[in-house]
């Protein structure tokens, strides 16, 4: 089906569930296909999402505990543009305390809440985690929080991912473990060199 189709379709089911719950739609108000298919991603953010697109070399860094020393390997990450250039499709590949590794990152800007959103899944587990958050301009610096559910301890702990760009071609994720009590400690680093655009 085209995009132009599913377009169409969610706007009708949305309009649908708007009906049942007795809500009148305002004819002023109302969302077309070709409204949602134009809505670019602002500059700012866009430059941002950019600077993570293309193939890179990876340091990886993981702690098991708060009190060990990390573990370092190497891998490599391979970013694109999406979805009409609205979503950047990251892949990483490498070896995470001597088991192949491999992780993916979907990242975007959500216009109307102004945040961006990143949803993460990766070969250790089989959790999707979500991160949401806001990063004001100039914005060199973007932290996101998730929640999940520890499939260890089963309490609902939150994840805190901190992309940092620092320089022309490189960047960082630093992902931290944040408790229930509000402790957190950095459990994985990915430094990233360009080695291609």
């Amino acid at each position: 089906m085209r995009r132009a189709s599913w377009i169409t379709l969610v706007l009708v089911l949305a309009a649908g569930l708007a009906a049942l719950q007795g809500q009148e739609s305002d004819p002023a108000a109302e969302t077309t296909a070709e409204d949602l298919a134009d809505v670019p991603v602002p500059p700012t953010p866009r430059e941002l999402l950019a600077s993570t697109v293309g193939d890179w070399r990876l340091t990886i860094r993981v702690w098991s505990s708060p009190e060990s020393e990390p573990s370092e390997s190497v891998g490599t990450a391979s970013g694109r543009w999406i979805l009409g250039e609205r979503f950047v499709e990251t892949t990483y590949r490498g070896e995470v305390l001597e088991r192949p590794f491999e992780g993916l990152r979907i990242e975007g800007y959500e216009k109307a809440s102004e945040e961006y959103v990143s949803t993460w899944r990766d070969n250790f587990g089989s959790y999707t985690l979500v991160f949401r958050g806001r990063c004001p301009d100039p914005c060199r610096v973007r932290t996101l929080m998730a929640s999940f559910l520890d499939p260890v301890s089963s309490q609902t702990l939150r994840i805190k991912g901190v992309t940092t760009v620092t320089g022309a071609d490189s960047y960082s994720y630093e992902s931290f473990i944040v408790t229930p009590a509000g402790d957190e400690f950095k459990n994985m680093e990915l430094v990233a060199q360009r080695t291609a655009s």
